[in-house]
């Protein structure tokens, strides 16, 4: 089930991508960020998704974090990080791509007045690093650079997310040299609100016959619902239409097994596609209110997908002013937070990096969550994603 599942996720992110209105395609630098964000997140949804229960990260901090990390990368460290981390544009590229797609994200998240910010830091430690290596995160990452350690970065941290992180890193290493940081915060309405009078509380239905009580949120609107045989796909656009989350939900308590099985990226595409040209129809939503907060250690995921040298004094990262073999990751830290409840949805992740040395008739459409589902929040225009995860059981 968890290889169909991860799958499927694969199918789902590259399908999002490839369905976006075509007169707001991204083209260029855009097309192949967001393309190998989405790589990212599939791989990373396959380690972090091998144990049970819910998930949620952001597949956009970890690339923005590591995409700085990559920037000082040289040699065989260099090209094991762009293989892994799914970029595929040279360093110069990516830097330049993920400055303006930045600017792009924050501009279409302002326009339909919703908050959406993504922030970048490097806290030196110990030692420094080259003026060069400096200058680029400043220009490109638009990067904040301090001395400090751990009560500088957490404080950091938690002012970025607006204190849903309130700590990313408990201890640093006695050979640290810098941390790489970058936190996102969004805080996004719906377009459609759920009104609170109207939450009541009642079973999210596990497989096995578990029921778990939890609040559920009730509106009927117009939507973009597309109905199929064994699962249903809505479409919770944020005020402005920029941003929407996506639910996948099946037809039956267990159902998640066999959509996951039934469908593949083709399969994706066509009933991503139909989603995107279905017209608003009214639909009575029933979505439970759910927070989730998470932690990982990316260390061991990395390596297993092929991320070796980095982490060793094989690595190679003079980009940064440091001789090969005298630099390399000690540490990689996310944290992720997300909240959905009447108004609209709020999210948060943080990402750390440290650097060491030595040392039918015509019937009310429903749309019932009330088992365990999938969700995403994406950027429409460009194709990106900015979170992801599944809700297996909000009382967890």
């Amino acid at each position: 089930m968890k290889r169909s599942l991860l799958a499927f996720l694969g199918s789902l992110l590259l399908a999002v991508l490839s369905m976006t209105p075509a007169a707001a395609s991204p083209a260029g630098p855009f097309s192949a960020i967001s393309d190998g964000n989405a790589g990212l997140a599939v791989q990373l949804y396959r380690e972090l998704g091998a144990q049970e229960g819910n998930l949620f990260f952001s597949p956009y901090s970890i690339s923005s974090a590591m995409g700085m990390t990559y920037a000082g990368a040289r040699g065989e460290t260099a090209a094991q990080m762009k293989t892994t981390l799914h970029f595929r544009l040279e360093q110069a590229s990516l830097n330049s791509g993920f400055r303006s797609l930045n600017k792009i994200l924050y501009e279409n998240a302002r326009s339909s007045g919703q908050r959406l910010s993504i922030a970048n830091a490097l806290v030196l430690t110990g030692d420094s690093v080259s003026d060069a290596y400096r200058n680029m995160l400043t220009t490109y990452y638009d990067a904040a650079i301090f001395r400090g350690g751990l009560e500088e970065i957490n404080g950091w941290v938690k002012t970025k997310t607006e204190g849903k992180i309130d700590r990313i890193l408990e201890q640093l290493s006695a050979n640290s040299v810098c941390v790489i940081l970058n936190a996102i915060y969004f805080k996004g309405v719906w377009e459609s609100q759920f009104d609170k009078k109207l939450t009541f509380d009642g079973p999210f239905r596990l497989p096995g016959g578990i029921d778990v009580k939890t609040s559920f949120m009730h509106r009927k609107a117009e939507f973009k619902l597309l109905e199929e045989k064994d699962f249903q796909v809505l479409s919770l656009p944020y005020k402005g239409g920029t941003l929407s989350m996506v639910v996948l939900l099946p037809k039956t308590v267990d159902g998640l097994a066999r959509l996951e099985d039934a469908l593949y990226a083709e399969d994706l595409k066509g009933w991503l596609a139909r989603l995107d040209k279905q017209r608003n129809q009214k639909v009575s939503v029933y979505l439970p209110k759910f927070k989730l907060e998470t932690k990982y250690d990316l260390v061991a995921p990395f390596q297993k997908m092929g991320m070796k040298d980095a982490f060793s004094p094989a690595a190679d990262f003079s980009g940064t002013g440091w001789r090969k073999g005298d630099l390399w990751i000690g540490q990689i830290k996310h944290r992720a937070f997300v909240e959905v409840n009447e108004e609209g949805t709020e999210a948060a992740a943080a990402t750390a990096v440290e650097m060491v040395t030595k040392s039918a008739p015509p019937r009310e459409l429903v749309f019932r969550a009330d088992h365990p589902f999938m969700f995403l929040i994406r950027d429409n225009e460009t194709g990106t994603i900015l979170f992801i995860g599944r809700m297996a059981n909000p009382a967890k």
